[in-house]
């Protein structure tokens, strides 16, 4: 067991992650194992690369949030999702049809508190680029808001290389 924590502690030194972070980023990959796209694809890697791009991994938990502005409106939790986003996600996906049921307080209030209600909107919103966009790169681009966002693609490339040597170094599984 001691092994184990000095193992987590030095690969998360070397990546500025916290063990906190490394376990918002096991969740997040634990609940995109969970949620396969029409050809069985899960997306446990994306995901948590998108998470450290648009989060680093839990640190940022309330985005582009703009004084004068509703809550409502902003991008929040570890994956970054904006309440509409959740209630579309919501009306796409039976499995989730609960959620349009709560009001978008509720809803921006799960997004922060609730790393796995975040991570299962996220990862149904992946499932659902991936089935509906032409490409990984445009699917990874819609993530962010586009079509072709080759800057924000670039960046979940990079953490994604993050990501496998965690999971290389056993911090991740």
């Amino acid at each position: 067991m001691r092994n184990i924590i000095l193992l987590l502690l030095l690969v998360s030194a070397a990546f500025s992650l916290s063990p906190k972070q490394i376990e918002i980023l096991q969740t997040v990959r634990d609940v995109a194992r969970t949620i396969p796209d029409k050809n069985g694809e899960t997306y446990e890697n994306t995901l948590s690369a998108i998470c450290l791009t648009e989060s680093s991994g839990g640190r940022d938990m309330i985005g582009d949030f703009k004084r004068g502005t509703s809550i409502t409106k902003a991008s929040l939790g570890v994956m970054q999702i904006q309440a509409s986003t959740a209630r579309f996600m919501a009306r796409t996906y039976k499995e989730l049809a609960w959620v349009d049921e709560l009001s978008d307080l509720k809803i921006v209030n799960k997004l922060i508190t609730d790393v796995e209600f975040s991570a299962t909107i996220a990862a149904y919103y992946m499932r659902w680029l991936n089935d509906y966009r032409t490409s990984y790169f445009s699917a990874i681009s819609g993530y962010n808001g586009g079509m072709s966002n080759k800057a924000y693609y670039d960046r979940v490339v990079k953490n994604m290389k993050v990501i496998k040597d965690l999971v290389k170094e056993g911090a991740l599984r």
